[in-house]
């Protein structure tokens, strides 16, 4: 119990042993007044304890309900990642599955051309299989076994993977390969799907503007590591969006799922780098990561 209430409560005990003879003088009221005290005390005491009590239950309840939350957004997360990074390569092995198909229906079968249609389905098979032991490695946090890479390679492979939208869409490359680059230590397929997306949200971004349709993916040597660009002419990022964009399930897109940019980022920072927005001059944005530079690739290859 609490002491001041104790107190007064010990005071008229005290009066009532002891009680004043004579009605209506100081001691008669003073023991009301203690009464009254005592009681209202006591009454306070244990209406504080059962507020205590139950804000202690309400935050149990509230931890709870986060940490399921928490649980169902990790879990939304996770199959976000995996449907959105295993879309592309599932793409890729329908249209080619439809070119082999195409290729075989025709009067006189062209087999050479069904064989490389197929072909390219294997390797999407195996990709798509790729990128989901990579997602693992992501939110398992596992150290991945790394190799030193030459971007342009990478770069060159982004492109040719994506070459049927590229031209289904009328967008003009321009590539800026540095022969001098120095090659990074990454994981191959993160670093490769990193690419994918950030060039498959420009073709997105440029796929309804009306104007030039531009995709500039270069790459360079700044402040002793390698810098890869791509910009793009289409819509932009509102200036409302910069600060979010990176954010996992946040998206601008209809259809979207807001984890590409985010596993991006998380790729590039376990690697060790930045990953950079800033608007396109005239138009559209630039989506930049800075990886630590490694062995110069001339030195690599003698």
């Amino acid at each position: 119990m609490d002491p001041a209430a104790l107190g007064a409560y010990l005071i008229e005990i005290y009066l009532i042993s002891f009680p004043e003879p004579v009605r209506y003088s100081i001691g008669w009221y003073a023991g009301r007044v203690f009464g009254l005290v005592s009681g209202s005390l006591v009454l306070f005491v244990l209406l504080y304890e059962i507020t205590m009590l139950y804000a202690q239950l309400l935050r149990a309840v509230l931890a709870q309900r986060r940490e399921r939350e928490a649980r169902l957004i990790t879990g939304d997360a996770v199959a976000a990642t995996i449907a959105h990074e295993v879309k592309q390569p599932l793409s890729g092995m329908i249209t080619n599955a439809d070119a082999g198909l195409r290729w075989l229906d025709r009067s006189t079968p062209d087999l050479d051309e069904a064989k490389a249609a197929f072909k390219k389905i294997a390797a999407d098979g195996h990709r798509a299989g790729a990128v989901i032991g990579s997602i693992r490695a992501i939110f398992k946090r596992d150290a991945r076994s790394r190799t030193s890479l030459d971007i342009n390679d990478l770069i060159g492979e982004a492109l040719v993977l994506l070459r049927s939208d590229l031209q289904q869409h009328r967008i003009l490359v321009q590539t800026e390969a540095d022969a001098q680059l120095p090659q990074v230590a990454g994981d191959r397929i993160q670093l490769q799907q990193v690419l994918l997306n950030l060039i498959t949200n420009a073709i997105e971004s440029m796929a309804d503007e009306d104007g030039p349709r531009i995709l500039s993916v270069k790459c360079e040597v700044q402040d002793g590591g390698v810098m890869v660009s791509v910009a793009d002419t289409g819509a932009g990022i509102g200036v409302q969006d910069v600060g979010r964009i990176f954010n996992p399930l946040f998206t601008t897109k209809s259809g979207g799922m807001g984890m590409g940019l985010s596993i991006c980022r998380s790729i590039i920072e376990a690697h060790d780098g930045r990953l950079l927005v800033a608007p396109n001059a005239p138009r559209g944005a630039v989506f930049q990561f800075i990886l630590a530079a490694g062995t110069p690739a001339s030195a690599a290859a003698s």
